[in-house]
């Protein structure tokens, strides 16, 4: 955090750029953050200023970085010289090389808007006050949207009822919160364990262009509530819900 702080106060005299262009289609919520931290810790080692592009994609609007002038608009970046312009794609290889893993908390460097945390009464009116909770990415093939939009029709991730079934068994005085881009698979597990809460969260891929506003604000609502959880179960790999534990350095279970 220190480094962070120092890199901050000494932006204005970095001679070099490099911009962080994230746009729909480019990844989702888990890959918006990671790979920006990715491309943030490159620019901290190197002494190279990092702005944001403007985009003007529903996840800024939820989404945000704490200090504004991180942000900039495709007028300034025209008027700068010795500019770089980045995309997430730059930063997948290093992050799967180097298991990419932030010690900087993201809450240090984004903040929810309020508005997603308004949201939360819309889509879990009664939330315990303490919770523990359970991710399952099941993969794109499996996201209930119109296939036309869906990039990767081949992604599914691996993972183990047996296990899931384990852990909710092992904690089953607790109050689980179980999440997963399948509604179908997120109520099936809901019947059949009566300490599961589920959301009515509206699932959508903030990648996917046919993706609604409304999809976008409840699914960050959905990382926002994972991310203040007392632990964190990833039932299968995903960004999604590594990430979230990064937002204020929760304790974070695979099934590996």
């Amino acid at each position: 955090m220190e480094k962070y702080l120092e890199y901050i106060k000494n932006y204005k005299n970095f001679n070099k750029t490099i911009i962080y262009d994230f746009r729909i289609t480019l990844g989702g919520i888990g890959d918006y953050l990671k790979l920006y931290m990715c491309c943030l810790t490159y620019c901290m080692a190197n002494n190279i200023k990092l702005y944001q592009k403007i985009n003007n994609i529903p996840l800024e609007k939820y989404i945000k970085l704490k200090h504004d002038f991180l942000y900039i608009t495709q007028k300034q970046i025209s008027k700068l010289t010795n500019v770089t312009i980045k995309t997430p794609c730059d930063y997948y290889r290093f992050y799967r090389k180097n298991k990419y893993i932030s010690n900087i908390p993201l809450n240090e460097i984004f903040y929810f808007d309020d508005i997603v945390k308004l949201n939360v009464k819309n889509i879990l009116p009664l939330i315990p006050t303490n919770y523990i909770s359970m991710h399952l990415r099941l993969g794109d093939k499996f996201l209930e949207t119109d296939k036309k939009f869906v990039r990767c029709t081949g992604d599914t991730r691996n993972f183990s009822e047996e296990k899931i079934d384990k852990f909710i068994e092992e904690h089953i005085d607790d109050n689980i919160l179980f999440f997963c881009d399948n509604n179908t698979y997120k109520l099936k597990v809901k019947d059949k364990y009566k300490n599961i809460i589920i959301t009515s969260a509206d699932i959508g891929h903030s990648s996917f262009i046919n993706t609604t506003d409304k999809q976008v604000l409840d699914t960050v609502t959905e990382f926002y509530i994972l991310s203040n959880s007392e632990l964190i179960y990833a039932a299968s790999n995903s960004g999604f819900s590594l990430t979230a534990s990064q937002f204020n350095n929760i304790k974070y279970l695979t099934q590996n």
